[in-house]
């Protein structure tokens, strides 16, 4: 079966139910499934096709439904998304650069330190970097997160 169950959930993220072949092997319905799998309360839960749910889960927490439709990606939510990605990528760095500036200032390596510095206040700056709010889709951002993050990392 090439059906999903597809709802908003509590976070405002759209939840995607998939049932097992074992459920449906059994005689399970996806109708008997979505009465058994979504909260009460709920409103907009649809049945969609598997094909209008997107295969790239980059931005998984970005996704939305709305009004009985499939599954979108929002793109501020995914600006978001991004920055937090590019967040974890950076943190590491930072605190190499920390390290690296320790050793500086041990050695009264004023230029070091300088570098240091400057390298800091670029990873610090990273999330707010415009290759991100300036992405005009999901696609180009995603292409803007990940060389931020290749950056952040090298």
């Amino acid at each position: 079966m090439d059906k999903r169950i597809v709802y908003t959930g509590d976070n405002g993220v759209a939840a995607v139910v998939i049932p097992t072949p074992e459920y449906l092997a059994n005689g399970g319905t996806i109708e008997a499934l979505m009465e058994k799998s979504v909260p009460e309360g709920v409103t907009d839960a649809s049945i969609e096709d598997v094909d209008s749910i997107p295969s790239d889960r980059s931005f998984r927490n970005a996704w939305t439904t709305s009004d009985n439709s499939s599954v979108t990606v929002d793109l501020a939510k995914s600006k978001e998304v991004a920055k937090t990605k590019i967040r974890e990528a950076r943190d590491p760095a930072l605190v190499k650069q920390d390290v690296a500036y320790q050793r500086a200032d041990e050695s009264g390596d004023a230029d070091e330190k300088a570098a240091v510095i400057a390298r800091k206040v670029v990873l610090r700056n990273a999330p707010a970097d415009s290759r991100i709010s300036d992405s005009a889709d999901v696609d180009a951002l995603k292409v803007a997160m990940n060389t931020i993050v290749d950056e952040c990392s090298s």
